[in-house]
This record gives C-alpha cells, sequence and structure tokens, in this order.
C-alpha cells in the first residue's frame, strides 16, 4: 500500500482530481445565469460626472502616448487630425424629420452605468496556483489570478467557448477544424441571401439546442446596411438580440443593437458562432437632458453623432426621417486614470423611412443622445474642405 501510495503518477492523478472538484462547481457558478437580472444601485444626481468624452485621453489613444494607443476608443470616438490632406471631391448626407418630437419634458432622465460581474471565485485561481505546469511550479508566483479560460468540443462540428472577465465577455466560435470543410471557391450571390425570418430562425434554434437564456433581449434583427446584393455577399450575417434595460433596447450610437450577437454562415447554413456581454449590475444617476427641438433635429440631420459636418460638399444626398422612438444608446465614457465606463444614456432612434437613390451609403437608423452634456461637446465646427486644403498647401510652403 505504501509503494502504490508513492507513485508519481498517482499524485498527479489526484491533483487532477482536485483541481476538477473544484472548478467545474466554479464554472457552474460563474455561468449559473448567463446574464441574470442585474441589480440596480441608485446614486446622486450627476454621479458619475461629466459625459462628455474626455479628449486628451482620446488623442493620447491615437498618438500612442504613454505606452501604446488603445484602439477600443478610436472605435468610438473619431478624432479629426488638422494635417490631413482632404479631397476634393465630397460628399454630405442630410435626413430630414417633418414630423413633431415627443415631448421632451416627460422622457426619463435616468442614465445607467455597466458594473462588469464576470468574476470567478478565489478557489479556481488558488487550485491552479498549486499545479506545476512542465517545468514551471505555478506556487512560485504569488496572487495569480485567473482571469479567462477556453473549452473546446471535440470533433470538427465542435464548439469553443471564451470567458474572458477582463472585457466582461462571453464567446463561442467553431473549431478551426470546421473551417477546413467549407467550399470558398463557390462565389455568394444575392440569391444565397436569407431572409431575416430565416437567419433569426437558425439563431433561435441554436439557442434553444444549448439552452442560451435570452430573457434579457429584445426581438432579433438582422442588419443588411452594408451589403450591397449586386456587387458583394458576405460569407456570415449576425443576428443580433438588443439587451433590455429597464425595458429599454439598447443601441449602439452608430444605429445598431447591442447585445446578444449571433453568427450565422451563408456557406453551411449554420449558426458559427456568438458573442455576448456576461453577467452585470446596474448603477442609476438623473442628468439633464436637452429641452431644445431644434438642437436635436441638428444632430439627426447630419446623421448621428459623430458623422461631420461638411458646408461645402460637392454633393449632397437626401433622406427622409419618420417618427422616433425612445431607447438607450450605448455612451463610452473614458476617465482621466485611463479608465472607462459603459453608460446607458436616454436617446431617440429615428428609422430612415427614405433613401437617396443615388447615395452610395444607406443609413437604416439615426440616433441622437439626448443628454445635454454630451451633446453640447459634440456640437462640431463646420468643415470648410477647400479652406483645409487651401492651407495645407500654404503650410507646406
Amino acid at each position: 500500500m505504501k509503494e502504490f501510495l508513492q507513485k508519481p503518477w498517482l499524485m498527479t492523478l489526484l491533483g487532477a482530481i482536485v483541481i476538477v472538484l473544484i472548478v467545474i462547481p466554479s464554472l457552474m457558478y460563474l455561468l449559473r445565469d448567463f446574464l441574470p437580472e442585474p441589480s440596480l444601485t441608485w446614486l446622486d444626481e450627476q454621479a458619475f460626472g461629466e459625459l462628455s468624452v474626455d479628449e486628451a485621453a482620446t488623442e493620447e489613444a491615437v498618438s500612442g502616448r504613454g505606452g501604446g494607443g488603445d484602439a477600443s476608443k478610436l472605435s468610438a470616438y473619431p478624432v479629426v487630425d488638422d494635417m490631413i490632406a482632404y479631397p476634393e471631391y465630397t460628399e454630405r448626407y442630410e435626413y430630414l424629420y417633418e414630423g413633431e418630437l415627443p415631448d421632451l419634458s416627460t422622457i426619463d432622465a435616468t442614465v445607467y452605468r455597466r458594473v462588469d460581474a464576470l468574476t470567478l471565485p478565489s478557489s479556481v485561481s488558488a487550485a491552479f496556483s498549486n499545479l506545476t505546469l512542465g517545468i514551471v511550479p505555478l506556487s512560485s508566483f504569488n496572487d495569480l489570478e485567473l482571469l479567462n479560460f477556453s473549452l473546446t468540443q471535440e470533433g470538427v462540428e465542435g464548439y469553443s467557448i471564451y470567458a474572458d472577465t477582463s472585457s466582461n465577455s462571453i464567446s463561442i466560435s467553431r473549431n478551426n477544424a470546421y473551417w477546413q470543410t467549407l467550399d470558398y471557391s463557390k462565389t455568394l450571390t444575392s440569391s444565397d441571401l436569407p431572409t431575416d425570418e430565416e437567419l433569426a430562425s437558425l439563431a433561435s434554434q441554436f439557442l434553444t439546442q444549448y439552452g442560451i437564456d435570452t430573457s434579457s433581449f429584445g426581438e432579433a434583427s438582422v442588419d443588411r446596411s452594408y451589403i450591397d446584393p449586386d456587387s458583394w455577399i458576405p460569407d456570415t450575417m449576425n443576428v443580433v438580440y438588443p439587451l433590455i434595460v429597464n425595458g429599454t433596447d439598447v443601441w449602439t450610437m452608430y444605429g445598431q443593437p447591442s447585445g446578444l450577437s449571433i453568427f450565422v454562415s451563408l456557406r453551411s447554413d449554420e449558426v458559427e458562432g456568438l458573442y455576448a456581454p456576461g453577467p452585470y449590475t446596474l448603477e442609476a444617476s438623473t442628468y439633464g437632458l436637452a429641452t431644445d427641438p431644434a438642437e436635436i433635429l441638428k444632430v439627426a440631420n447630419r446623421g448621428g453623432l459623430w458623422e461631420p459636418v461638411i458646408e461645402n460638399a460637392t454633393v449632397t444626398y437626401t433622406n427622409k426621417l419618420g417618427e422616433p422612438e425612445l431607447i438607450l444608446a450605448e455612451h463610452y465614457q473614458y476617465l482621466d486614470d485611463g479608465t472607462s465606463s459603459i453608460l446607458y444614456v436616454p436617446a431617440l432612434r429615428f428609422p430612415v423611412i427614405e433613401d437617396d437613390p443615388d447615395a452610395p451609403y444607406i443609413h437604416d437608423w439615426v440616433i441622437v443622445p439626448l443628454v445635454q452634456d454630451i451633446l453640447d461637446e459634440v456640437n462640431p465646427a463646420p468643415v470648410l474642405f477647400e479652406e483645409t486644403v487651401e492651407e495645407d498647401i500654404n503650410t507646406k510652403r
């Protein structure tokens, strides 16, 4: 018996059993509710500080000062460089709304801040800390914390699951061997495009098959605005279920729903992957909202918060907007210490009901946030391309 207990493989086996006994319950704890009903904590008025963009932080992200740029800031908040040589041919898009806005004084002024809650119990990190990986004893490193993990199914049809506590995200994707089974020799055409109903059905079947809870999300939608059936068809299309916060859909500032994304392959008619936020809690605070309809319509007229104002465009494309609905818009707040928060702010979502037939680019929706802080900062000066080009030329002389 003593010799049996001294077998080297026995200690490895016992260690593996201990890990399984600790890790499996911990993963069940982590994923016990894919996206549980978040708790809500009310704070004082304007508890999140100014909601405007931190321009210094954004410029630092662009230049890479302070140890490298942060690409996430670039994607959310574009920065205009005065030294860019603009083209002589410029396009302007305008969006006209001829109806009445809702009574702005009756709109709920609550702003929500998301507090990420995707964490692993300390017992999991402690269990891994006692392992020896090859020649490296993890016990030699103090205060180890497990930040992410991945699990993979065997076989060509299997999926890989990845959870990242640092980004508070959960994703699922096909295994690498799956991509080798697809036939890429065929060029997809408009006849290969499924209907929205067909795509939503495939997404729904996947969610049902794997028991993924969608009770915290709204109705499925499909974005086709980027597809030109006459020239290009993507391999994958995205079905999005918007996040629901206090009964209201969450959308991005760019006019797409934000929440649970399901990726469907047009080559296999199967779900390739999933991306969703992890569990979270909410903090709430009230902020002053815009009261001037003209200010709101001015932002809507240019197509949204981050669209440029071009006064001397070569050509102008005119589109018409329909009656807006109240939503929550996803707003990124960057702080002086380099951290960021995701806020959900009151906003109006205008549907584009009539496109300019000559416009090369089409918006389906225009989003206008209603928080006065945000509108005050992103009220850009008109861009005069000819004057800018001449100024650049004179500067170079």
